[in-house]
């Protein structure tokens, strides 16, 4: 997916480790989201991870596409 000048790909990942509000490390399904510079993906400019439950509600990659947008828009500024 191209956004503002930047490439994201998105996996799906079912090893997102999270704390519950227990304390408890558990695993949760989500997405790998990875941001590089360019459309050969030579670059990653960052990684991170959304988690069903935490950073999105359901397991969709439409879900995980705008948190990726949303992500992008707070740090626009680091990345240049």
């Amino acid at each position: 997916m191209r956004y503002k000048g930047l490439y994201i790909r998105i996996v799906p990942n079912n090893e997102i480790k999270r704390v519950d509000k227990n304390g408890r490390d558990v695993l949760c399904g989500g997405f790998m989201i990875e941001v590089f510079t360019d459309e050969s993906e030579r670059i990653e400019l960052d990684n991170f991870s959304a988690a069903v439950g935490f950073e999105i509600l359901e397991n969709s990659l439409s879900e995980a596409e705008q948190f990726a947008k949303d992500y992008v828009d707070c740090e626009g500024k680091e990345y240049l």
